[in-house]
C-alpha cells in the first residue's frame, strides 16, 4: 500500500518531489555551523528588559548624621638655627616665644572643640526625648556615640600635640640656655 501511495503521488505531482533519496539530499540550503570560540558571548546586548519600573524613595532625617573625621596630629618640622653666636640666641628666644604662643593656642582651639562638642551632644538629647520613631532613636543615639568617641579623640590629640609642642620647646630652652652661655664668654657680659 505505501508503495500505491507513493505512485499515485509521483502521478499526481511529479517524480521529483518524492525521492528516496531523503530530506537533506533534496535541500538546496548548506547548513552552516557556529565557529567554535573561546571567548564569551556577550548576552547582555541580547537581553533587553521589557520595562523599567523607576521608584521614588522618600527618606526623612530630622538630624543629618555625624561623620567620623579624622583630626591627624601636628607635624613639627623644625630646621635648626644658623647665624653667628648672638643671632642664634636672638632667633632662639623668637622661637621659643613663638612656641608658647602656639601651645597657648592649641589649648584654646582644644577648648573651643570641645564646647561645640558638648553642645552638638546636649541637642541630639533635646531631640532624643522628643522623638518616638524607633529608627530615629537609635540613629540620633549612634550620632551621640560618634560624637563621644570625637570628644575622647580630640582629648587625645590634644595631648598628643600638647607634648610634641612642649618636647620642641624643652629643646629650644635648652640649646637658647647654651647659646646664651656661651655667648656670655665671648661677649664679655654685653
Amino acid at each position: 500500500m505505501p508503495y500505491e501511495n507513493e505512485k499515485k503521488n509521483k502521478e499526481k505531482y511529479g517524480a521529483s518531489s518524492i525521492d528516496s533519496r531523503g530530506y537533506k539530499e533534496k535541500t538546496d540550503y548548506k547548513e552552516e555551523r557556529e565557529p567554535l570560540s573561546h571567548h564569551l558571548k556577550d548576552t547582555r546586548a541580547d537581553y533587553s528588559p521589557l520595562r523599567v519600573k523607576e521608584e521614588t524613595v522618600i527618606s526623612s532625617r530630622l538630624v543629618p548624621r555625624v561623620e567620623d573625621d579624622k583630626i591627624k596630629p601636628l607635624r613639627l618640622i623644625s630646621s635648626e638655627v644658623i647665624g653667628g653666636i648672638f643671632d642664634r640666641v636672638h632667633f632662639l628666644e623668637k622661637r621659643i616665644s613663638e612656641l608658647r604662643e602656639n601651645v597657648n593656642i592649641r589649648a584654646t582651639i582644644h577648648e573651643q572643640i570641645l564646647v561645640e562638642i558638648e553642645k552638638d551632644i546636649e541637642d541630639r538629647m533635646q531631640f532624643l526625648l522628643a522623638i518616638s520613631d524607633i529608627n530615629e532613636r537609635r540613629n540620633l543615639k549612634l550620632d551621640i556615640s560618634v560624637l563621644r568617641k570625637e570628644r575622647r579623640g580630640e582629648n587625645v590629640q590634644y595631648w598628643r600635640d600638647l607634648v610634641e609642642l612642649n618636647t620642641e620647646l624643652r629643646k629650644l630652652e635648652e640649646e637658647h640656655e647654651i647659646e646664651k652661655k656661651i655667648a656670655g664668654i665671648f661677649g664679655d657680659g654685653n
